[in-house]
């Protein structure tokens, strides 16, 4: 499994013209942002490993890990725009009136370790429910350490042949893009610690955001992202 750190270390680094539904906080809160959006546009390809059989080297370097996965970094000409970073063509042509839309940003400078605060609960719910539901999401999450901001641009959506994916963009502010491989597997889990796979639900037990997160699994069925 790919180190959570490397991608923490990431994450810190069109609007319907009718029935849309906007919630926005304070300048010195959190922000959400909420718009119910819909038509069709096209997808851009998945990021995918080669071969999922190709023998795993226990010195492999997690961007060595990140590459062979399918993901990929690239310059861009990022601005901030309504409290997120971004860029030009961000959505990859796809038509944004098919997903529901959610903006959450945290004003405040976090280190990699808070991961449970309250933008990350609302993050995993809405992820959640539309993976479940099978309804196409848009979710963008910015962050920033005492360093350094970035935005999550996460799409949740079926491809052309009819499989659901998530598709995850990091929009940092040192002017990259970084591009994860596209996740086939989305299921909760209990945190068992740093840099380690979560533990399955226990029988009975009902996820809780609050206390448990969300692993994603790529092409070959392996844990690549938590949130």
């Amino acid at each position: 499994m790919m180190p959570k750190r490397f991608y923490l270390l990431l994450a810190l680094l069109a609007t319907h013209s009718a029935g849309s539904h906007i919630r926005r906080a304070g300048m010195n809160s959190p922000v959400e942002v909420v718009v119910a959006i819909q038509s069709r546009g096209h997808l851009p390809p998945p990021l995918e490993a080669k071969d999922c059989r190709a023998p795993k080297d226990k010195r492999e370097l997690p961007k060595d890990r990140f590459a062979r996965k399918g993901g990929k970094e690239s310059e861009a000409s990022v601005r901030f725009d309504r409290n997120l970073l971004t860029v030009e063509g961000v959505e990859q042509g796809r038509d944004l009136n098919r997903y529901e839309r959610l903006d959450v940003a945290d004003p405040r400078p976090r280190s990699v370790a808070e991961r449970n605060v309250p933008i990350t609960f609302r993050a995993r719910s809405f992820l959640w429910e539309h993976w479940r539901d099978k309804k196409p999401g848009y979710l963008t999450i910015t962050a920033s350490s005492v360093d350094a901001t970035s935005t999550a641009h996460i799409f949740v959506e079926e491809d052309e042949k009819g499989r659901w994916r998530v598709a995850w963009r990091f929009v940092l502010h040192t002017g990259h893009i970084a591009d994860l491989p596209t996740y086939y597997g989305v299921e909760w889990v209990r945190p068992a610690g740093w840099n380690e796979p979560g533990l399955p639900l226990r029988p009975g037990e009902k996820p809780d955001p609050k206390k448990h997160e969300l692993e994603f699994r790529d092409k070959c069925g392996e844990v690549e992202k938590s949130l």
